[in-house]
């Protein structure tokens, strides 16, 4: 997928300004950009790297580490695959008609991108997904904002709700973790909360649409300003 985002135009949304400041493709882009995350936090125990996300995960709840920790372990690829391979793609689908839902997963990623840089600065090492997301997520996040709002031209409250509505929803599955945790949810709800987390964003965003004015949310090409 990277290289028909790169070659061609098939995610373009307006092919008369640059891709890096095309709304549509960059709201593509950031799905190809998490399953290379994905590939780094789960890969690495395949190589020899002792490095295991789902165990890093169990510890900094308290939990002991696999097989003793009580997390059902489909959990991880449920969640992943509802945001990534399904939420994710139906936003960047739906970038073409509202940019608040198809710049909603960036917020995800740059939260996840700056939660993962914080704890290997105050940790002083490496953490399972540390290089993906300190190396694209938070630069190419701070892109689409540059790129979209302030030299953009979308509404920036517009694009600030965007990013908020996923990393609002990076809180909520922190926030799913410690309701299992304290047994307000067993093994099945936590399964469900990620399968419903996948389109969050989605839904975050849907729910602030009608606090804009629609022609606030609508790609138009007569809208973009040239590079300057």
């Amino acid at each position: 997928m990277i290289a028909i985002l790169l070659m061609t135009d098939t995610f373009r949304g307006n092919t008369t300004v640059s891709r890096w400041r095309d709304l549509v493709w960059l709201a593509w882009l950031a799905v190809p950009l998490y399953w290379l995350h994905q590939l780094e936090e789960y890969s690495l125990p395949v190589i020899g790297l002792n490095y295991s996300l789902p165990d890093m995960v169990c510890k900094n709840f308290g939990f002991e580490p696999y097989p003793a920790c009580p997390i059902p372990l489909p959990f991880y690829p449920l969640v992943n695959i509802a945001l990534m391979w399904f939420g994710a793609p139906l936003a960047a689908y739906l970038s073409r008609r509202n940019i608040l839902i198809g710049l909603s997963y960036w917020g995800l990623l740059l939260a996840n991108g700056l939660l993962h840089t914080a704890g290997g600065i105050a940790q002083g090492a490496y953490n399972t997904g540390l290089w993906t997301a300190a190396i694209l997520f938070v630069p190419l996040s701070l892109w689409v904002i540059y790129a979209c709002a302030i030299r953009g031209p979308y509404n920036g409250k517009v694009v600030g709700v965007a990013f908020a509505a996923g990393a609002l929803t990076h809180v909520l599955l922190f926030i799913g973790y410690g309701l299992f945790k304290s047994g307000v949810i067993g093994s099945t709800g936590l399964l469900v909360y990620a399968a419903v987390i996948g389109f969050t964003p989605i839904i975050l965003a849907a729910l602030a649409i009608r606090f804009f004015k629609p022609e606030l949310l609508r790609p138009d090409e007569h809208h973009y300003r040239r590079d300057r």
